[in-house]
């Protein structure tokens, strides 16, 4: 499935109303016992307004920058953001919250789906992307064009926050994953001691990503500009 080719269905741009996402999935409570054992439906607080711009990443991820950069709102619908450096700080420093517009799309689309999906779950967590004119971010060797996020691992404790090998959810990762998969992210690094599948090339394990998912989209123009 092409990633691109439905974003702008996501998120439309200028004045216009935002719709429903179209391939949203009902969430099926179970039985009576079932839901009582699960949190109360969480209130998610409004996306603000973005200022949508066409964006070109140039170079690639490892060396390159972003032209007409958007930037992800701190907080919206299923997600919030935190700053890597600080782990427990939120929302993430403005500076590192920039990236194409085909980017900020499919995030606030993920948020909505994940809010639709699980209204009862935590929202998910967004980390750094890139600067707003790219080039070199502190603790990454790539983040450089716009087009990579961290997203964390959603907890089986049903908490925001810092997650590891041992508390992770397993199957609600796994379902990001094959969302991301789906929507055609190009690149998901997951940790060595995850227990998580996917297309090989695609979904790769890579060290120091045991906490987080690292989730990169494909250049719309390619990348020989």
């Amino acid at each position: 499935m092409a990633l691109l080719g439905t974003a702008s269905a996501v998120v439309p741009q200028g004045g216009e109303t935002r719709g429903a996402i179209a391939d949203w999935t009902g969430f099926d409570l179970g039985n009576a016992a079932a839901a009582a054992a699960r949190p109360q439906a969480t209130e998610w607080p409004a996306a603000a307004a973005v200022a949508w711009r066409p964006s070109t990443a140039r170079g690639s991820a490892n060396a390159g920058r972003l032209d007409g950069g958007v930037r992800l709102p701190a907080r919206g619908q299923g997600y919030y953001t935190y700053d890597p450096r600080f782990p427990d700080r939120r929302p993430n420093d403005d500076a590192r919250r920039w990236g194409t517009d085909a980017l900020i799309r499919e995030l606030v689309g993920l948020g909505a789906w994940w809010a639709r999906t699980h209204p009862r779950q935590p929202r998910l967590g967004f980390g750094d992307l890139s600067a707003r004119s790219g080039g070199s971010l502190d603790l990454h060797h790539s983040h450089e064009n716009g087009l990579d996020v961290d997203i964390r691992l959603p907890r089986k404790d049903g908490r925001e926050g810092r997650a590891n090998p041992g508390n992770y959810d397993r199957e609600r990762t796994q379902e990001l994953v094959d969302r991301l998969v789906a929507r055609g992210a190009e690149l998901i690094l997951i940790g060595p001691s995850l227990d998580l599948v996917g297309p090989r090339g695609v979904v790769v394990r890579w060290p120091a990503h045991d906490d987080h998912l690292h989730v990169r989209l494909p250049d719309p123009d390619g990348r020989g500009n």
